[in-house]
């Protein structure tokens, strides 16, 4: 695609600037959902460990409501 467009008066392609604007959309919903799944990664870490240390106190781990 190109910026240039010969139909509109501006000369500026209206798909090829919505296609910019979603490719800017696209990378910030890649770098949110990156840094979620790094979140959720460190979470699931922080149960594990916190589960080993209740098994190893003999602290029974409540069921799930």
């Amino acid at each position: 695609m190109k910026n240039n467009c010969p139909f509109s008066e501006r000369g500026k392609c209206d798909i090829w600037i919505e296609y910019q604007i979603l490719q800017c959309a696209l990378e910030e919903a890649e770098e949110l959902a990156e840094s979620n799944w790094t979140e959720i990664k460190r979470l699931y870490g922080r149960i594990d460990q916190l589960t080993a240390v209740l098994a190893d106190a003999g602290i029974a781990i409540p069921e799930e409501l």
